[in-house]
């Protein structure tokens, strides 16, 4: 019997966490699932290995992408393995930090649209989307 898998289970993640859900043939509802996986659960996706790197993960060596190696020691040369947006609304949530701890809480609030504002452009570049537009034969171009 042939089972439309990619159709009835579905998952999703929530910080280390990955929740398993089925749906029920007929039902639109989404529920734990109610059967034994006996021969376990296949999982693909990627993760960050190494959190600091010793070269910058953004910029290319030559015509390729960098081999990252983790230091043994993490200090000022030491990279954070983000992408460039990640990079700047890292700094923008520090230069808040700052600003609240000198008590200056308009800059603070400043800083803070600033790093929200670079992680939603962060979310945004990574949703693609086709947009499709039809031509009528006799439309003027």
């Amino acid at each position: 019997m042939a089972r439309n898998i990619h159709r009835t289970w579905f998952f999703r993640i929530v910080g280390k966490n990955l929740y398993l859900y089925q749906k029920k043939s007929g039902d639109t509802t989404m529920m734990y699932p109610d059967e034994n996986i006996t021969n376990g659960l296949m999982f693909e996706g990627s993760a960050f290995i190494y959190p600091f790197v010793t070269v910058d993960p953004n910029e290319l060596v030559g015509d390729t992408n960098p081999s990252l190696v983790e230091p043994s020691t993490v200090d000022e040369d030491s990279h954070i393995n983000l992408s460039r947006m990640l990079s700047l609304a890292v700094v923008d949530y520090v230069k808040a930090m700052l600003s609240d701890a000198r008590g200056d809480l308009e800059r603070k609030e400043y800083y803070m649209r600033e790093f929200w504002k670079k992680l939603g452009d962060h979310q945004s570049n990574k949703m693609k989307s086709n947009k499709v537009v039809t031509t009528y034969p006799y439309a003027i171009k």
